[in-house]
């Protein structure tokens, strides 16, 4: 039996074209699809290969509008029970959210705007405010997401920390009658015959402004004039909106008789008159976010007619115009802006080009080609070549530790073809200025305060939205680390080391209440481990061959194999000899023995010159720190450095660090407990104490780097 998706919407099921696309897409993958919404403006019956259910609402207005159609939502959603929830915009996603995370079924958001920023909620903070409510509910708890354009997804992302995928709102393709590169004698030749059809003047240049929503702000009004200081034009508006009673009413007054007002007509005919127009205008306003982020449908009914357009300075907009030469951009937007930049345009060579440019475009820019979204999405929903990755941690610079694991990762799944699906863990706000995009990406808050006896890194993200995407996800997947095992016993578990042993070592190091903490979640860490290994029941891969004998010693129901680490880095060995005796320190300066690794340093007698510190959250007032690198910044740090000082104080796990050292540094000098169990002969200077690490130290700082050194560091990193 077919699985079922329900797409709930607001809009008039008659003339949302992109939900109705979407519904189409599912149907082609086998998908029983419903389409929920009400009955309201149009009654009319609907003729569609797929199922609808509409309701009818007693207020079609107002917050009591919003309230009822939530509640009859609910309902709904309530008796369908569907495999897939998909809930267009906001003021869906709510019951959708509810059903799909009480069910344990996934919820895909096609935000078509960007909600918050419509110039209705803009100037009503109120109302704004309770939908942004309804928007922390909702989107934390999607599996997927789906947003019309770049600068939407780019917007929810650095909010929400959680990548989107992009489906423009692109016609169906039609037959274009001209190859790819656009190049065609006979758009002239087709444009006198469909004006003798549509009774349209032969020899005057027409001008077209089509839409759903031709209001104000959205650039009309200026049009109109400019329409009135080119009389060789005229003027044709398509479709409906509130500015248009002023519009005839201004064009009466002042006797502006080249503009015609054709209202609605059905979507052959749009595309009748917009190939046989000469130039299409898409003037809106930045005068909210969602106008500023917008990307019309009827920048793309343009490309495919063939027409050059004339569009004011949005971000979207102008950026298709530039990338594809279809049209010309406007500084200013005022009407004889619009006369002059369109008399421009329609100059013979400059015409040519910019038409051949967007029939070009029109090969590319349609439904054809963007529905391969949602089938990718699709496949990632039904677990198709797809590799979910659990990080207890985000992706973000500045990374350490087991993170550049988690990278290494994502990036080795991403290059042998798979769909990569990340879900990272933050203990912070979801928002973040620089969001990691690479792969989809899921950001999960971690829990703020503890329940049960298991550990607390354990139990912290053991969220109810994260056991709900654990739930839902298919395809392989893996864990990394203990601290996201509680979630799915029968994937891929990747110790990165012995956690128990490893909090032992930071009680040691700890004092007061800190170190009691590390004790209790050493013991705690304990009792997890065997618990695990008794329970797990998929693959367990150990980061080294002794974290995998620990892993064994508790006779586990999986036993752990030796899989080496993976990781970001690039095999860079200088060559030539630094310009000074740098000696690096790079860490997570809140870690205990990066912590000590600072102290000792610092305390040298006399000092270590010259000393840098690289990395994060180091005691206010350090000296020679840099604060949150880049991995760009990071790699010249390393390619600078004379010494790279890889401090530590336990043997679990291994030095992602170290690998780094290894693979982009001149002199390493480490603590013995860094390197123990590696052959890694005279690449690294060990120490012990911090007497000896001064001394190694120094000494590495007064041995230039030589040919002979590069040699040999490039033969030990062979092995990385």
């Amino acid at each position: 039996m077919a699985s079922t998706v329900v797409l709930s919407v607001i809009n008039d099921l008659h003339s949302d074209q992109r939900v109705h696309r979407s519904a189409i897409t599912w149907a082609e993958r086998g998908y029983r699809v419903v389409l929920v919404g009400r009955s309201h403006p149009n009654p009319a019956p609907l003729d569609r290969p797929y199922e609808t259910l509409r309701f009818r609402c007693l207020f079609n207005s107002g917050p009591l509008f919003y309230l009822e159609f939530q509640i009859r939502l609910w309902l709904a959603l309530r008796t369908l029970k569907p495999d897939v929830y998909l809930a267009n915009d906001l003021d869906t996603l709510g019951p959708n959210a509810w059903w799909a995370m009480r069910r344990a079924k996934p919820l895909v958001y096609d935000s078509h705007e960007y909600f918050l920023g419509s110039p209705e909620l803009e100037s009503r903070h109120l109302v704004q405010a309770l939908w942004r409510l309804v928007e922390r509910y909702g989107i934390p708890r999607t599996d997927f997401r789906v947003t019309v354009n770049a600068s939407i997804a780019e917007q929810y992302a650095k909010e929400y920390g959680s990548s989107w995928d992009l489906v423009r709102n692109m016609p169906l393709q039609a037959e274009l009658p001209w190859p790819a590169d656009g190049q065609w004698d006979g758009a002239e030749s087709r444009r006198q015959i469909l004006r003798r059809e549509l009774q349209l003047p032969e020899n005057q240049t027409i001008w077209i402004l089509q839409g759903a929503g031709i209001n104000v702000d959205r650039g009309a009004e200026e049009l109109v004039d400019a329409a009135a200081l080119c009389p060789e034009v005229e003027l044709l508006i398509v479709g409906s909106g509130d500015v248009l009673a002023s519009l005839k009413q201004h064009c009466a007054s002042r006797g502006i008789a080249n503009v015609r007002f054709l209202g609605r007509v059905d979507r052959a005919q749009l595309q009748r008159l917009t190939q046989a127009a000469n130039l299409g205008f898409s003037l809106d306003k930045p005068k909210s976010a969602n106008y500023r982020w917008s990307l019309p449908n009827k920048v793309f009914d343009y490309l495919q007619a063939g027409i050059p357009m004339v569009v004011s300075d949005l971000v979207e907009v102008s950026r298709l115009l530039r990338q594809t030469g279809a049209g010309v951009v406007l500084e200013e937007l005022s009407a004889a802006a619009i006369a002059s930049a369109a008399r421009d345009l329609i100059s013979p060579d400059r015409y040519a080009a910019a038409s051949q440019a967007a029939r070009a475009a029109a090969h590319r820019y349609h439904w054809g080609n963007e529905c391969q979204v949602w089938h990718r999405l699709i496949d990632r929903l039904e677990g198709i070549n797809t590799h979910h990755i659990w990080s207890f941690d985000r992706l973000e610079p500045p990374r350490y530790g087991g993170t550049l694991e988690v990278l290494g990762h994502v990036r080795a799944a991403s290059h042998a073809g798979q769909q990569v699906v990340l879900h990272a863990f933050t203990k912070s706000s979801l928002a973040h200025p620089e969001p990691f995009v690479e792969v989809q990406t899921n950001v999960l808050r971690r829990a703020r305060w503890p329940w049960g006896l298991k550990p607390w890194i354990v139990q912290s993200r053991l969220s109810p939205i994260a056991r709900h995407q654990a739930s839902v996800q298919r395809g392989v997947r893996t864990y990394h680390g203990l601290h996201c095992s509680a979630l799915d016993p029968t994937g891929t578990l990747r110790l990165h080391n012995p956690e128990s042993a490893y909090y032992r070592s930071l009680a040691k190091q700890s004092r007061g209440f800190k170190g009691l903490y590390y004790l209790f979640e050493a013991w705690a860490l304990r009792r997890w481990e065997q618990e695990l290994a008794y329970a797990w029941q998929g693959p367990v891969h150990a980061i080294t061959a002794r974290d995998a004998e620990a892993w064994n010693l508790r006779s586990p129901r999986s036993p752990a194999a030796f899989v080496a680490p993976r990781h970001p880095f690039v095999r860079a060995i200088p060559q030539g000899p630094a310009a000074e005796p740098l000696v690096l320190v790079v860490g997570k300066f809140s870690v205990e023995e990066n912590v000590a690794a600072l102290r000792g340093l610092l305390a040298a007698q006399p000092a270590i010159e010259p000393l840098l510190f690289a990395g994060h959250n180091a005691p206010v007032g350090t000296k020679n720190y840099i604060d949150r690198p880049s991995d760009s910044e990071l790699d010249e740090l390393y390619a600078r450095a004379q010494v790279v000082v890889v401090h530590a104080e336990h043997q679990l796990g291994i030095k992602f660090k170290l690998i780094q050292a290894l693979l982009q540094g001149r002199h390493i000098v480490a603590h013995e407990d860094a390197v123990a169990g590696l052959n890694l002969g005279h690449r690294v200077r060990t120490y012990r104490s911090w007497p000896q690490a001064y001394e190694a130290i120094r000494a590495a700082q007064s041995e230039p780097w030589t040919a002979a050194h590069a040699k040999e560091a490039l033969r030990s990193a062979q092995a990385w």
